[in-house]
């Protein structure tokens, strides 16, 4: 009775008649709307933080190339066509479509040939049978449902339970787990528990935020709940995979603009070091630092100076060229300049923030956002002079600095009176950057990057660990 109950849709068969790769791209974009609408209307309400003004005001789309979300509703919504190019990634992938999947890619940085071809064994062997397939699918149409400004009022009429300072992926769990999320009714009670397995991860640990050093290594420590569970975790993966692939789909849909050859050498290193954690053969210090060595070994290669993860300075180098994607000596050695511009109270101030792992008795803070706001300063600051890009770098830094700084000894989150015996389970406050969005993107900050000083810390939002830390 109860399966009769269960929902289906028009997309579920078309992927039961294995024709999910083969029907053209309106037919499976208008097949997905029609699945998933509830969600997409959540999906219209969020807004996506990287590219500058005049990325945005050139990607508008005509009648000739129209984005995926003008072609379902006739305007472009950001994260819509960011979720939708990420599928549409999932059939270049399998369809081996490397021209497709490469066409917005710069040459210098483009993926390689082997790497496509890894992508492609990695789904084709993650992805079991038909079910997964729908799963990965729907998996990718919630992944950002937390980001939709209305979601944590719609939890409190719906719940009369309040979810303050959460991050959008737990708020995404805690909407999961109140029944909040319609689609996830399509699912049968295996693949419903492996999804709700990935939401889980998720909250804890954004593999695209591991890839760019942008997270800490307290937050792999929800890999350690996963010994058992590796298809829960390969499912999620692939999900992380195909989100990136979409990230820049607001600015570019004609492929995968961000998934170019650095960015993929990450997530191979992501994948290496998780399976690692979870079979114990490292902890999550250990997997950490292997993704930042991996990025100096490529610049290494590049001609730049070999940085060491056991250095403590050379680390925050590290991570700062990591959160900036940087692929080449020049950007390296422009990161270098600006870090060693700081003056010597903001540098160790940066140094220390970027050095807390959030292990029992420390604060760290996750700039969220960070790569694309790095990015956008990039990008605003292409046409300047070093001097005009170092100064803008190096105001980044200061105003990172500050907002790292602003944890220190802050052991906030815990109900007044609670009583530890000793030590005090490490705390991850999530500070979200993308105010600075706006002032990097006035017209005064080429001029005068020193604009950053004066914007305030962002708000914490305290991420809620369902562990205390491990003792490595």
């Amino acid at each position: 009775m109860s399966v009769d109950l269960q929902p289906r849709c028009s997309l579920q068969e078309t992927i039961s008649a294995g024709q999910f790769y083969a029907v053209d791209e309106s037919t499976i974009l208008h097949q997905i709307k029609d699945a998933f609408e509830p969600e997409f209307e959540r999906l219209k309400a969020a807004k996506a933080v990287e590219g500058t003004e005049q990325q945005r005001a050139a990607a508008t789309g005509h009648g000739n190339d129209p984005s995926p979300s003008q072609i379902l509703y006739g305007c472009n919504y950001d994260e819509v066509n960011r979720t939708l190019v990420g599928i549409l990634a999932l059939r270049w992938i399998h369809n081996r479509d490397y021209e497709r999947f490469i066409r917005p890619q710069p040459p210098e940085t483009r993926l390689s040939k082997e790497s496509f071809e890894w992508l492609y064994q990695l789904f084709a062997t993650g992805i079991r049978d038909l079910d997964d397939l729908f799963a990965l699918v729907l998996s990718m149409v919630i992944n950002d449902l937390g980001k939709d400004p209305n979601l944590e009022e719609d939890y409190y009429f719906h719940t009369h339970n309040r979810l303050p300072d959460q991050n959008h992926d737990s708020l995404l769990l805690e909407s999961a787990n109140a029944g909040m999320v319609p689609a996830l009714d399509y699912l049968n009670p295996e693949k419903r528990q492996e999804i709700m397995l990935g939401l889980e991860l998720g909250s804890e640990l954004n593999a695209g935020q591991l890839a760019q050093a942008e997270s800490m290594p307290v937050n792999l420590e929800g890999l350690l709940n996963m010994r058992g569970k590796e298809h829960a975790f390969e499912l999620k993966f692939m999900e992380q995979i195909l989100d990136v692939a979409g990230a820049l789909g607001h600015l570019d849909w004609s492929g995968s603009k961000n998934f170019i050859e650095p960015v993929f050498q990450a997530f191979k290193t992501v994948h290496e070091v998780s399976l690692d954690i979870i079979a114990g053969n490292s902890n999550p210090r250990q997997g950490y630092d292997k993704v930042l060595t991996k990025r100096g070994n490529m610049l290494s290669i590049k001609g730049f100076r070999r940085l060491s993860v056991s250095d403590r300075e050379e680390r925050a180098l590290l991570r700062l060229l990591t959160m900036g994607r940087t692929a080449d000596k020049e950007q390296a050695e422009l990161f270098q300049e600006a870090f060693h511009a700081l003056d010597d109270h903001n540098k160790e101030q940066l140094v220390t923030g970027l050095n807390v792992d959030g292990n029992v008795n420390e604060t760290a803070v996750l700039p969220y956002y960070m790569p694309a706001i790095i990015s956008t300063t990039l990008e605003t600051t292409r046409e300047s002079d070093r001097q005009t890009k170092c100064r803008a770098l190096t105001s980044l830094m200061r105003y990172l600095a500050k907002v790292l700084g602003s944890a220190a000894n802050d052991l906030t989150g815990y109900p007044e009176g609670t009583v530890f015996s000793g030590e005090v389970p490490g705390i991850i406050i999530e500070r979200n950057m993308s105010k600075a969005q706006d002032v990097i993107n006035s017209p005064e900050f080429k001029t005068n990057p020193d604009l950053l000083d004066g914007l305030p810390i962002p708000d914490g939002q305290i991420l809620q660990r369902r562990r205390t830390s491990q003792s490595w």
